[in-house]
């Protein structure tokens, strides 16, 4: 793929320049702009140098990916629409391959039109996600939406992310790290797609870790997710290790090999008990484990995708350095009379029965159900209880995990010594 040069033939760029003003008539173009000035333009007067975008706008000018408008302006707080996005990505690919568009609102005469139809071809695109036959060129991206299309294009380029995506799909034990898994506000249908973003790094939550799926994306972060796909695309899934751990949680239910210094020994892993029931020893019910989700909390700073979902370094910044992980269970628990957490950790197995309620703040903002104190009875008796709670685990040679359900099913990590 040649970089630099902008490479699709001047009459699809006139009519992928003239659509701008026609996607957002409020940009109309002047008469006196020409194709050359699309071309050429690679710094904008509304992006100073100050601005944040200002090294990928530059970038993506420079590649021919996206133009300005014939003002002199790029418009970096302008929303980007599906036909605008759809010849970015035409751009990056650059193949000759089409499929022809079965869209009704998208004719031959249509500026995007090929775009489009490469993007069916290659398969960023896909027919089956619209309804009626209809494109909608003019309506704005969600993040949702793109994080559909920028997975697929690297499916496109390599096969592994196509299973990674159908790994995710597939499985209940898919975790996405963003208030929206358990709190709603997400098409289910998405998550794969923007496990795949996040993964990879293409796209990252706000200030709040919400990902705002249903939310619109402005020209200025478009042109940082072009520069970090086009990286993307020359790298395998496993170059990823946020992307790692998430695909290790779809399969087995945690993390643990992904994010810790643990291995597997000649037992089984957690997959081996998810969902079977352990009756705890002081007799105060069952329960199940259905996930455990590692945090790297042995250094200065917490590592792994899930650490914001789980772990608040302020609050919590006594637990880094100690040479410990953070393990947060995810607990399905059927309680045999009225109990506290307390009391269902006090003399019962420490992997059935972890004692601490993860971090309030990351509770409320990530809808996480958890215990809200260790001393109150909330587990009352005759109900069933799906909960998260935090417990650790050493990092040094020799440390184990391991424990077993009622049936013998056995768990068995241990550091090397």
């Amino acid at each position: 793929m040649k970089r630099g040069t902008f490479r699709k033939n001047s009459n699809k760029l006139l009519l992928a320049t003239l659509a701008l003003a026609v996607a957002t008539p409020v940009y109309a173009i002047p008469a006196t702009y020409t194709v050359a000035e699309a071309a050429t333009k690679t710094t904008f007067k509304d992006v100073p140098k100050s601005h944040w975008a200002y090294d990928s706008i530059k970038q993506v000018a420079e590649k021919g990916l996206v133009a300005g408008y014939s003002d002199g302006t790029y418009k970096p707080s302008a929303q980007v629409t599906r036909a605008e996005f759809a010849t970015f990505l035409s751009r990056v690919f650059d193949g000759n391959d089409r499929t022809p568009s079965k869209f009704s609102d998208v004719g031959a005469s249509h500026w995007a039109n090929d775009a489009i139809q490469e993007g069916l071809a290659v398969g960023f695109i896909k027919a089956s996600d619209f309804s009626n036959n209809k494109f909608e060129p003019n309506k704005a991206m969600t993040r949702g939406e793109m994080s559909r299309w920028l997975a697929n294009g690297l499916a496109h380029a390599n096969a592994d992310y196509g299973k990674a995506i159908e790994e995710m799909a597939n499985s209940s034990l898919t975790l996405i790290p963003i208030p929206e898994f358990y709190g709603g506000g997400v098409n289910k249908k998405d998550l794969p797609y923007i496990g795949i973003a996040l993964g990879t790094g293409l796209l990252s939550g706000y200030e709040d870790f919400s990902f705002k799926p249903n939310g619109n994306t402005t020209r200025a972060e478009v042109a940082t997710i072009l520069i970090r796909f086009m990286d993307a695309m020359k790298k395998a899934p496993t170059d990823f290790t946020g992307l790692q751990e998430l695909l290790e949680v779809a399969a087995t239910g945690t993390n643990i090999l992904t994010i810790t210094n643990y291995k597997k020994t000649k037992y089984t892993g957690y997959e081996g008990v998810l969902g079977k029931p352990h009756t705890y020893l002081n007799k105060t019910g069952v329960a199940t484990i259905e996930r455990a989700i590692f945090v790297d909390t042995t250094g200065s700073k917490a590592k792994g995708i899930f650490k914001d979902m789980f772990f608040n370094e302020k609050a919590e910044a006594p637990l880094l350095n100690r040479g410990v992980y953070g393990i947060y269970y995810e607990y399905t628990f059927k309680p045999s009379r009225d109990v506290s957490l307390g009391s269902v950790s006090n003399g019962s197995d420490m992997h059935f029965a972890s004692p601490v309620m993860v971090n309030k703040s990351k509770a409320e903002l990530f809808n996480i159900t958890s215990p809200k104190s260790t001393m109150n009875n909330e587990f009352l008796k005759g109900k069933t209880y799906r909960y998260w709670a935090q417990n650790s685990a050493g990092s040094r040679p020799g440390r184990e995990v391991t424990s077993h359900s009622d049936d013998g099913s056995l768990f068995y990590y241990e550091v090397p010594k």
